[in-house]
């Protein structure tokens, strides 16, 4: 927000979803991986973006939202916070999706000549899977890992978000292109979707995937407006 009138437009959006009682998953990702693997990390983020959305909405002008201060966690949470840790965020997904662009021309070509199956992201989301607990300094076959693969192996949580991170490299890795600057952020989006059945949007990047890897089902806008109602 850098002008009053975005600042406006923002309040009454957030005072909008309160009013009509919108369900909203208090989850960022972070949390719901925490949960998946049975990890039990702290996730002070959350509660201080609910605080800060409380609020923001009463405030009256936008100096009066950007000298908002929640403590939490030992940390001090304001608008700033949140746009640089929105930034960081990007910059961390841009830098590393674009390892996909290293890949030998051979191996572009092999994947061309040979399209990945739903059985073959499910072995490459299993090795995410790990790649993610020792990211976290858990050792393979440790006693920490097994428990918590074990927890995770109970209903098999985040599958469609694991799937989609896959799915996208393997079609990056093929296609050579560089990923856009806003993809993390759209495939994070599907952490949230393994309990649903619908999943509308208009953005190409679900459109590209492959429907039959995915336990939830893409519309687009439009498409959902003349299937559905």
């Amino acid at each position: 927000m850098t002008s009053e009138r975005e600042f406006l437009i923002r309040k009454s959006a957030l005072a909008n979803i309160l009013a009509r009682n919108i369900s909203i998953v208090w989850e960022s990702i972070a949390t719901l991986q925490s949960k998946a693997f049975a990890l039990n990390i702290p996730d002070y983020d959350v509660p201080a973006t609910k605080a800060l959305m409380e609020e923001v909405i009463k405030t009256t002008t936008l100096a009066e939202a950007n000298n908002i201060e929640i403590d939490l966690g030992g940390n001090t949470y304001t608008i700033s916070t949140f746009t640089r840790h929105d930034e960081s965020l990007m910059d961390d997904s841009v830098l590393t999706l674009s390892g996909t662009l290293s890949t030998p021309k051979e191996d572009r070509r092999f994947l061309r000549e040979n399209p990945y199956t739903p059985a073959l992201i499910r072995v490459y989301s299993d090795i995410t899977i790990v790649k993610f607990l020792y990211g976290l300094g858990i050792e393979k076959f440790s006693p920490e890992y097994m428990r918590a693969i074990q927890h995770y192996s109970k209903c098999r949580p985040l599958t469609n978000y694991i799937h989609c991170l896959t799915a996208y490299t393997m079609d990056a890795m093929e296609s050579g292109n560089p990923p856009g600057r806003n993809d993390g952020h759209d495939i994070g989006h599907l952490a949230y979707s393994d309990d649903v059945d619908l999943f509308i949007s208009d953005d190409r990047i679900y459109q590209r995937l492959q429907q039959d890897l995915f336990t939830v089902k893409f519309l687009k806008f439009d498409d959902f407006i003349s299937q559905y109602f």
